[in-house]
């Protein structure tokens, strides 16, 4: 398996959000899982497609039945 990293600003452009966004998800454990190297975070790219195929946002309305 190839291990691919995305910069967070990689990561928000491929969620359709700001960095700033991205970061605040990740602050408050909304967000996928960040890998630390050498002082910088990254998102592994498996993290952030089963995040994104999860349903991401906690803007979504929920579900009523």
């Amino acid at each position: 398996m190839d291990l691919k990293l995305l910069s967070i600003n990689e990561a928000a452009d491929q969620a359709r959000v700001t960095s700033r966004t991205m970061r605040r998800y990740i602050a408050e454990n909304i967000g996928p899982r960040v890998t630390r190297v050498g002082g910088r975070v990254f998102i592994q790219e498996q993290h952030f497609r089963n995040w994104i195929r999860n349903g991401v946002s906690s803007q979504l309305p929920k579900e009523t039945t």
